[in-house]
């Protein structure tokens, strides 16, 4: 038996190897065509948006109030410590009786200078501590509940950036939608102007249904350019959130379905935007907080009681030179000085605030006037957001009919679009007939695509003034993208070849 040496040709060979090569690279490309998703765009502007950076900061000013005006209840310890160097020089004349001269009684004069050189060190260390002192206790109180403002504010504003995020990144896929639209609605009138051209010149139609197709297509790519820019600008919008380029993002899929909030009672909604809307808690604390301070302006004229510990310690080091010069006479005489001073002061002082030039009073009735406004302010936000409930409530349920409504015109007005086409083929109709009917059809497109995400934007909007929108929400949206389906920054081309 002869043995057989055949071998398998080198191309069927390296197949196995080619088709590894293949599949790693279209791996690595869907690695690369990855979309960002709206988590995505989520967490990178948690950590790059300049508008939460700076709400962040003011959060974290504002919770000092308490600490700031805690303090004046504490005690207050300070130190002191001067040092200085004194150099002194007096002179002094004048006359004496001698007592013991020459004559007794005689009366001479005399001169007299010292100078002196010191080194003095001033130590004192002080402790006061309010006993009684009301405006400062109610300041206090104001200011523990500035800090819960601070608080509510910035969970307000959290929530603001949440939809922030929702509505830019939405924004880009309803501009890509209504630029498919405009795509192809200009491929159409392309079409239809060359079918109309073709007609003309063979005697089936007159010029004017060229010109009538013609300034139809003229309008489709103005609408066209303009969707184009548009979805640029909110691809723009984004990196402002990020401080990232972003080229693609992910659409919905295609089984995303609109659902009536829940619970479906509007009552219930402003239940709970009294109960939780943080806008709402902020204006109350404010209104609290004004209370507060009207009684701090109110309680100033009252006895403030304060006592305190002091101790004092002074240290003098140097010389003293003196020269004494009479008729008699002549002395120069050099004195060490070392002097070392101690005390020790306790005292309860108490302030009686008895007439301060109106100042107290019009302190009052300052104080008195703003917790009246805070009031009013906070009347306002309640019946704001209860009528922005209310509001929004009716907007979701409208665009769940919307929605449905807007997505049944869209086949109607194909099957309309349909019709009319061929009743133009069979002379039936004519092209303005066919022209309205393609107007119809790709604005109905793009209406649906804005019931589609206004219906989104509304119902984040309607957690966010009822206080319940958390990340959570957002992550439930994630769920319903397709990163895989990517829209892209770079336009497809319309028929005039613009990008």
């Amino acid at each position: 038996m002869k043995r057989s040496n055949r071998t398998e040709p080198r191309g069927r060979q390296l197949r196995p190897l080619k088709k590894l090569l293949a599949a790693a690279l279209l791996g690595f490309g869907a690695m690369q065509a990855q979309a960002d998703t709206l988590w995505d765009i989520y967490t990178q502007a948690l950590d790059n948006d300049q508008q939460l950076a700076a709400d962040r900061a003011t959060y974290h000013a504002g919770i000092e109030a308490k600490n700031q005006l805690r303090a004046p209840l504490l005690p207050q310890v300070n130190a002191r410590f001067e040092a200085s160097r004194v150099h002194e020089f007096n002179i002094s004349n004048g006359a004496q009786i001698l007592e013991d001269g020459p004559v007794d009684g005689d009366l001479v004069d005399f001169n007299r200078r010292s100078t002196g050189t010191y080194q003095n060190r001033v130590y004192n260390a002080t402790l006061t501590q309010a006993i009684f002192d009301a405006p400062a206790w109610f300041d206090y109180q104001r200011g523990k509940r500035l800090t819960k403002v601070a608080t509510a504010e910035f969970s307000a504003n959290q929530q603001e950036m949440m939809l922030r995020v929702a509505t830019a990144y939405f924004d880009v896929l309803r501009a890509y939608d209504i630029l498919e639209s405009a795509v192809a609605e200009e491929k159409a009138l392309a079409k239809q102007l060359e079918q109309t051209q073709q007609r003309f010149e063979v005697g089936l139609t007159a010029i004017t249904d060229v010109y009538d197709s013609q300034a139809a297509f003229d309008s489709s790519v103005a609408r066209r350019l303009t969707a184009q820019d548009e979805l640029l600008s909110n691809f723009d919008a984004l990196s402002i959130l990020t401080g990232s380029y972003h080229d693609e993002v992910a659409p919905l899929v295609d089984t995303f379905q609109v659902a009536p909030p829940v619970p479906a009672e509007r009552a219930d909604w402003v239940d709970f935007a009294l109960a939780n809307n943080f806008d709402l808690k902020a204006a109350r604390l404010n209104a609290e907080a004004a209370r507060y301070n009207a009684r701090s302006a109110a309680s100033e004229h009252l006895p403030t009681l304060t006592g305190s510990l002091s101790y004092n310690k002074l240290t003098s080091n140097g010389t003293e030179r003196v020269r004494f010069r009479d008729e008699t006479r002549q002395s120069d005489t050099e004195f060490p000085r070392d002097l070392d001073d101690r005390d020790s002061v306790a005292a309860v002082t108490l302030n009686i605030p008895i007439y301060t030039g109106g100042l107290l009073s019009a302190n009052r009735r300052e104080a008195r006037n703003l917790s009246f406004q805070a009031q009013d302010l906070r009347n306002l936000a309640e019946r704001n957001t209860i009528q922005n409930t209310r509001t929004l409530h009716r907007a979701v349920v409208t665009d769940v009919s919307r929605v449905a409504a807007r997505q049944q015109a869209v086949v109607s007005a194909k099957s309309a679009l349909d019709a009319t086409q061929a009743g133009y083929e069979v002379g039936t109709r004519n092209i303005v007939d066919v022209l309205l009917a393609q107007n119809t059809l790709y604005s109905n497109q793009t209406e649906y695509a804005n019931a589609l995400y206004d219906y989104i934007i509304n119902t984040l909007s309607l957690k966010q003034v009822a206080g319940l929108l958390s990340p959570q929400d957002l992550q439930e949206l994630d769920v319903m993208l397709n990163p895989a389906n990517n829209v892209h920054r770079v336009a497809e081309a319309g028929p005039s070849g613009s990008k």
